[in-house]
């Protein structure tokens, strides 16, 4: 295979990454614990070029999970709009997936309603094919 990434969340992005750079296969974290110090302990090792050169972690504000270990090169920091109180809360993938589409937009797709009904994100203006509204759907 030749078009192949790897991806994960949480424990699931430490491994992509870890992975990633052991293979020399592309991987991408969302709140992954970074292996810029710990990569001396994996078997194979790993370098601090393989980690830039194949890993990208997505680290939201506040979460606590991408702190474990130092931050390689390629890393994006994206907004938590979580509690200050609450900063577990910035772990939950669905909320970073909205802070993403919010921030870099859905490209005509669907907004998911959580975003709007569970984390507080403004209402698309967006209708359908159908005609309906974003209220109308999620209702």
């Amino acid at each position: 295979y030749d078009n192949i990434v790897i991806t994960g969340h949480s424990l699931g992005g430490g491994l992509a990454m870890i992975s990633g750079a052991q293979t020399k296969v592309p991987s991408i974290a969302l709140s992954g614990p970074n292996a810029l110090i710990s990569r001396f302990t994996f078997e194979p090792q790993i370098t601090p070029e393989d980690l830039e050169k194949y890993t990208f972690n997505i680290v939201p504000d506040r979460d606590p999970v991408p702190r474990i270990d130092d931050l390689s090169q390629n890393y994006q920091r994206i907004k938590c709009l979580s509690s200050p109180n609450a900063p577990v809360d910035c772990h939950f993938g669905k909320r970073s997936l909205c802070e993403i589409l919010y921030t870099c937009g859905s490209s005509g797709r669907p907004v998911p309603c959580s975003c709007v009904n569970e984390y507080d994100y403004p209402e698309p203006n967006i209708i359908d094919d159908n005609g309906s509204t974003f209220a109308e759907n999620c209702s």
